[in-house]
């Protein structure tokens, strides 16, 4: 099962169009027996899969880049911490979180989201890979999060 939460209708129906050579018609429908497309904020979404318990295997946050700022301060960390958290507590014990760094040239940035997993109340390792990115004209820095084995 694939649950998809966007905000932005403009974004599920470029998906819808763009993804039909490996999709097919499946996206005609925003729901299928093994797949449920939302067009709301994933927050409130996040919020109640949590409180109910439910877990994913998978989580891929493609919201936004890690932001650029002397300090991890401010409401762009805030919301960035506040997705990191929310998508965390979804997800299995032996699941995956995906999601976009920024350039390989921010590396300050970079390493401050580093530091704020290392807050995290649940441990995380991760690994990251640096990949050209066409559309961007860039190198650009996407990371794999999971749960360490708690001590």
């Amino acid at each position: 099962m694939i649950t998809m939460i966007d905000i932005d209708r403009m974004v599920v129906d470029a998906a819808k169009i763009h993804l039909r050579g490996i999709c097919g018609d499946a996206m005609d429908r925003e729901e299928g027996d093994n797949y449920k497309i939302i067009v709301e904020d994933c927050v409130p979404h996040l919020k109640k899969f949590a409180a109910e318990g439910q877990k994913f295997d998978y989580v891929i946050n493609d919201l936004t880049a890690i932001p650029i700022s002397l300090e991890p301060t401010g409401s762009f960390w805030d919301f960035l911490r506040l997705i990191l958290s929310l998508s965390i507590d979804v997800l299995e014990e032996d699941g995956k979180y995906f999601t976009q760094g920024n350039s390989s040239n921010m590396r300050d940035a970079l390493q401050m989201y580093e530091d704020q997993l290392n807050k995290l109340e649940v441990k995380v390792s991760f690994s990251k890979e640096t990949v050209c990115v066409p559309s961007y004209h860039e190198l650009w820095v996407f990371y794999t999060l999971w749960k360490s084995a708690q001590s």
